[in-house]
């Protein structure tokens, strides 16, 4: 045991190394008592915002991470109350006018990780599920980097570089049922790589990495993102049929060669593992499919506009500069010159920022949708990864993987800017009509990448053990090329910067012409200086990351393997920390027991009713989905899944202009409100910031900003319609005599 122990002791040590930046990113609110909550966004709504001050909460620390608490933590907290009362939450008669709850799967409370929320308050567990998902994350990456033929210290580049991708440190802000998705893509594709080079020689090795092939897909399925699923079964078949594709041809040039032995026993053992994990996820899938028929996303896009979904051009600057169009979570700046800290305050043109107001984002693509950036070295440990392929000897297993996945990352890049290659997925794909994200791949190409800087690595620490064959000092030539191309970029960033910085009086009106040339620059600083002075720290750190990352090459090159993997995993984790060190909340979980006076006092009112808000002019008083956090009924409703015939009643009142934002909205016009399609959902109370004169309408309470009316014209939640008659009888009313969310009775 012993032996065993020490044989993999430096697997073990660098699998406990991969903890040190999910505690840096997230320590605060796994070890510190903290919450990933962004609980201060509430107090941007009313009947919240009329305790805004009073909470140190009028500026929310990031606007873009609302759905982490009005939608995932309403699901966890919905979930875990109905266990805790011994209900299963099949239904969830909170949103809508009910919906199908557990089917839906984006709760992920199937997932074993997601038993965190169980143990520990849910408030408390997202910092503790976000760290153990990140770890998990890099540890997939490095088993797959071994069994792909890497070195220990090239695996566990490949796996920091993989954990630190903007694509899974942001979502985890906002979205964790997607990181608990995304974390298993590599340890699914290491089990199809050692099943095909396995099946031929032991099936009892054979059958263990099918097995655990099968659990892994079975937990990704169970985590709760169909999105991620998708697009890990196809990059699992695409990687499952070039593997086998290399076997065939190399069966036909063998005569030989057994066909079945070769190509046709590892196919089944593969299609073996997917049928196995996918029965191990059924409990979840096949509800999903069932809810997926009736959602209203069904057909919702043209091929058009899911293009126009995709990045803009420009924000390929983001890949070098991960905070050029701005940060949501940056409130303020250091000026370049008096070196104060200033807040952001007006833009350019007197207003607040419309992209989030007191912070610096552009607005050039939601932040956490353009969660691109994976570091400088990481690019360039790329770079060398290509050479590495193109080298390797052809008909080689490394050319061959490395070919895979550079064109993983070309297609991911196609897909991410929304070129017309996307039409192979819209037009040649069951259901991916309904995945309105091209921005998405991002997540495979932050995989792709992180599999090249692996092979780059290996490529760079091999220079040590080679004689200097002509091909091989091509090798070196590129790399100090690569090296070079380093120092001056680094070195030419950092003049620039200086020159500019010195002679900015002279150079202002030069750079005024840029600022308002960038579309939404203006809309988020308040001048050419404040501008300015912003970019100034990216493109400082861009240049000091550049000479670094050339640093480290260099004591590749220069024997000196220790240094510098111990280098680049600290440079690769500092990149990562400093680009991400703020979007992140921590906040007083405390805050989560302020109840406002409006909550207090629907929670009095007796019966069964429904609610919604008026907002004729866009404003979210009692926003969507925080009703739910009290157990309220709420006819609107934020979710990607919507039952289509609820959708199409609610249109019947009034336009639903933002279910492109998976939104039932608030009643928007004042001709909605004598709807008597409104009445028959039972709606009884209607919030407003704003007063109503309508006879159907009381005014029963007024307060932090908002006025409730009573809807006396609301139809009762049970009533019986007469064979053939027009109107409701009295003798036909009936009353609920018992209520819960999975079944009433009438009398």
């Amino acid at each position: 045991m012993m032996g065993q122990l020490a044989k993999y002791k430096g697997d073990l040590l660098i699998m406990v190394g991969f903890l040190i930046l999910p505690f840096l990113l997230f320590g605060a609110v796994s070890l510190g008592g903290k919450t990933m909550l962004p609980v201060d966004n509430l107090f941007q709504w009313a009947p919240w915002s009329a305790a805004a001050e009073q909470f140190d909460a009028v500026i929310p620390h990031n606007n873009l991470l609302t759905d982490l608490i009005i939608e995932n933590y309403a699901w966890k907290l919905f979930a875990v109350n109905s266990l805790r009362t011994g209900e299963i939450p099949l239904w969830n008669p909170n949103l809508f006018a009910g919906a199908p709850f557990l089917a839906t799967g984006q709760h992920s409370m199937l997932y074993p990780f997601s038993w965190l929320f169980f143990l520990l308050k849910p408030a408390n567990a997202y910092g503790w599920y976000t760290v153990m998902q990140l770890w998990l994350a890099a540890v997939s990456m490095y088993i797959f980097g071994r069994i792909l033929g890497m070195r220990r210290g090239s695996s566990a580049l490949a796996g920091l570089i993989y954990q630190g991708s903007g694509f899974l440190v942001v979502s985890a802000a906002v979205f964790p049922m997607i990181v608990g998705a995304a974390v298993w893509l590599p340890l699914l594709l290491a089990c199809i790589e050692k099943i095909i080079g396995t099946s031929e020689r032991r099936t009892e090795t054979t059958l263990l990495w099918v097995a655990l092939g099968a659990v892994s897909l079975g937990l990704q399925i169970l985590a709760g993102h169909i999105e991620i699923t998708y697009y890990t079964l196809l990059i699992m078949a695409v990687f499952a049929s070039w593997r086998l594709g290399k076997l065939a041809v190399t069966v036909h040039r063998h005569s030989n060669a057994s066909w079945i032995k070769h190509v046709v026993r590892p196919a089944s053992w593969l299609i073996a593992m997917v049928g196995i994990g996918i029965m191990l996820g059924a409990v979840q899938l096949i509800p999903f499919y069932e809810v997926g028929q009736a959602n209203f996303r069904e057909g919702s896009a043209t091929f058009t506009e899911v293009r126009g979904w995709a990045f803009p051009l420009r924000r390929v600057v983001t890949l070098v500069l991960p905070n050029f169009f701005g940060n949501p979570a940056h409130h303020s700046y250091i000026d370049a010159f008096n070196w104060q800290n200033v807040a952001f305050n007006l833009n350019s043109f007197g207003e607040l920022n419309p992209q989030g107001a007191y912070s610096s984002d552009w607005g050039i693509k939601n932040y956490v949708e353009g969660g691109i950036y994976l570091g400088i070295l990481p690019l360039l440990l790329s770079v060398l990864g290509v050479v590495a392929t193109w080298r390797a000897k052809k008909g080689s297993l490394r050319r061959s993987h490395g070919l895979f996945f550079i064109l993983l990352a070309l297609f991911s890049l196609a897909f991410i800017f929304g070129t017309p290659l996307y039409a192979l997925l819209y037009y040649g794909l069951p259901f991916i009509n309904q995945l309105h994200t091209p921005f998405r791949w991002v997540w495979p190409l932050s995989f792709a990448v992180a599999v090249l800087a692996g092979f780059g690595v290996d490529m760079l620490l091999a220079q040590r053990n080679r004689g200097q064959t002509e091909a091989q000092r091509v090798d070196m030539g590129l790399i100090k090329l690569l090296l070079g191309a380093g120092i001056l970029a680094g070195t030419g960033v950092l003049s620039i910067l200086l020159i500019s910085w010195i002679f900015f009086s002279r150079l202002e009106p030069a750079i005024w012409r840029l600022f308002h040339g960038l579309a939404l620059a203006p809309t988020a600083f308040a001048d050419t200086r404040a501008f300015f002075s912003y970019e100034f720290w990216q493109l400082l750190i861009l240049g000091l990351l550049l000479l670094a990352s050339a640093v480290v090459l260099w004591l590749g090159l220069r024997d000196k393997s220790r240094l510098f993997l111990l280098l680049a995993a600290f440079l690769i984790i500092g990149d990562v920390y400093l680009a991400n060190r703020e979007f992140n909340a921590a906040e007083d979980p405390t805050l989560l027991a302020y109840k406002p006076q409006l909550i207090a006092w629907l929670e009095e009112q007796p019966g069964l009713w429904r609610l919604t808000t008026f907002t004729p002019h866009g404003d979210k008083p009692l926003n969507a989905n925080t009703p739910w956090l009290y157990d309220f009924q709420d006819i609107r409703g934020y979710d990607s899944i919507i039952p289509k015939q609820f959708t199409s009643y609610m249109s019947a009142i009034e336009a639903q202009n933002e279910l492109p934002f998976n939104r039932i909205q608030p009643v928007g016009r004042w001709e909605s409100l004598n709807s008597p399609l409104l009445d028959t959902l039972g709606v009884r109370y209607i919030i407003s910031s704003e007063s109503i004169d309508l006879p159907k309408l009381e005014e029963v309470w007024r307060g932090e900003g908002v006025y409730v009316y009573e809807n006396l014209a609301v139809a009762p939640r049970a009533y019986i319609l007469p064979w053939r008659a027009t109107v409701v009888a009295e003798d036909a009313l009936a009353a609920l005599a018992e209520y819960d969310p999975r079944q009433y009775v009438v009398v």
